[in-house]
């Protein structure tokens, strides 16, 4: 028979015998080649339960053992010519002749445990309730859903509001921008490892390239040396003869001078001497242009000293955003201080897991030096080929389990 391009590429992707990561766009046969690669196995006398295949949500594991199933199905029931040509489509012959290709839908109903074609976390759920002890649970524990897990992060946030840590959700709070902080809550409960041990004070700083021991006193002290607000005072009344852009220019500027010289002056001077992001030169001082010609004029010396001032204002807004994210961090690390140990506590009392212990416990039991080599031994006789659904949204935690699972291949 002669293929067209798209279907020999299919076909080259599905081939049992080759470790293949599969790269299309969507509609062009990714769920096709993983049914077709199960099916060339089964056809090659693998047998079902020896093949896990993972997907990234219940509905695509569905979708592909229905398509597995109707594919079996079909070849259980075509005459001898049809299910020739139906098997020469996937390039593949079955070992034991025609008869076998037939019995295919038989062994896949019949195979001890049904075919394992589930969620990376459901996989895990059973491999977890198979290894209880070995993982450090009890036997009986229970799985959340997404609604029980939302209701138990919003009670743990209640109780912290209203208990002796209510200053790590303030601290929260005050930098918080978003408009749903359950789907913070949720990030963080799913990145909760990246929270454990002290705060990166230094690391972070230095992320950020800010020098050891900065704070928000070293960065206004860049700016302001102490004779702005008087340079101010001095300015207004020439900003306010002057054009109708001096004129609420001058406004702008006494609004500042009423207030002190901290962090939310130094931003609002950013708005008032720094060109915007739709710039040529984006948030560059704009001397020369502040104030007008005229009025620079009638400023005099007055303008050298309001010159200099713009010129820190720009040198120190890199340092003041980084600064604002190191602030944003620390509150951050610190309700996380507070809230992930609170939450896995409430966990723990209901013998709950969520979508993310399960991987994680199921990466600690299969990387634990104690019990590891026995889990693997006990389940190197069960799993001989992996296929994975949608892997470029496959987690770093989820890739271990995998790993681990595949490392004897």
């Amino acid at each position: 028979m002669q293929f067209d391009e798209a279907t020999l590429a299919q076909n080259r992707a599905s081939s049992p015998i080759d470790s293949t990561w599969l790269s299309a766009n969507a509609g062009s046969g990714k769920t096709k080649v993983l049914t077709d690669r199960v099916a060339r196995l089964l056809l090659r006398g693998v047998e079902p339960q020896r093949i896990l295949c993972l997907t990234y949500t219940k509905a695509a594991a569905s979708e592909m053992q229905n398509r597995l199933f109707k594919l079996l199905g079909e070849w259980a029931m075509l005459p001898e010519t049809e299910l020739r040509t139906a098997l020469s489509r996937i390039d593949e012959t079955p070992s034991g002749g025609l008869a076998e290709a037939r019995r295919l839908f038989a062994r896949a109903i019949e195979a001890p445990g049904g075919l394992k074609i589930q969620t990376i976390h459901s996989f895990c759920a059973s491999l977890l309730r198979r290894f209880p002890l070995e993982a450090g649970l009890s036997p009986a524990f229970s799985e959340m859903d997404d609604r029980s897990a939302r209701a138990l992060r919003a009670e743990v946030l209640d109780d912290l509001a209203v208990g002796p840590e209510r200053g790590a959700l303030d601290s929260l709070a005050a930098v918080f921008t978003g408009a749903d902080l359950d789907a913070l809550l949720m990030e963080l409960c799913g990145k909760a490892q990246a929270f454990d041990g002290p705060f990166p004070q230094a690391d972070l700083l230095d992320a950020l390239d800010l020098p050891e021991g900065f704070d928000e006193g070293a960065l206004l002290a860049d700016v302001f040396l102490g004779s702005e607000f008087a340079l101010f005072d001095q300015i207004l009344p020439y900003l306010q003869a002057g054009s109708v852009t001096d004129a609420k220019n001058a406004e702008k500027l006494r609004a500042i001078a009423q207030g002190a010289p901290d962090l939310d002056a130094l931003e609002a001077l950013e708005g008032l001497f720094l060109t915007g992001a739709g710039a040529k030169e984006p948030f560059t001082a704009k001397i020369g242009s502040v104030p007008t010609k005229a009025t620079q004029k009638a400023i005099g010396a007055l303008i050298d000293p309001l010159n200099q001032l713009m010129a820190r204002v720009e040198q120190a807004r890199a340092r003041r955003l980084a600064f604002a994210c190191y602030q944003r961090s620390a509150a951050l690390h610190h309700f996380a201080r507070a809230f992930l140990p609170a939450y896995a506590r409430a966990k723990a009392a209901r013998g709950w897991l969520d979508f993310d212990d399960l991987i994680a416990r199921a990466g600690q039991l299969l990387t634990d030096p104690s019990v590891a080599q026995w889990v693997l031994f006990k389940l190197d006789g069960g799993v001989d080929h992996i296929l994975v659904d949608e892997a470029q949204d496959t987690s770093p935690g989820q890739w271990q389990v995998i790993e681990q699972l595949a490392q004897e291949f």
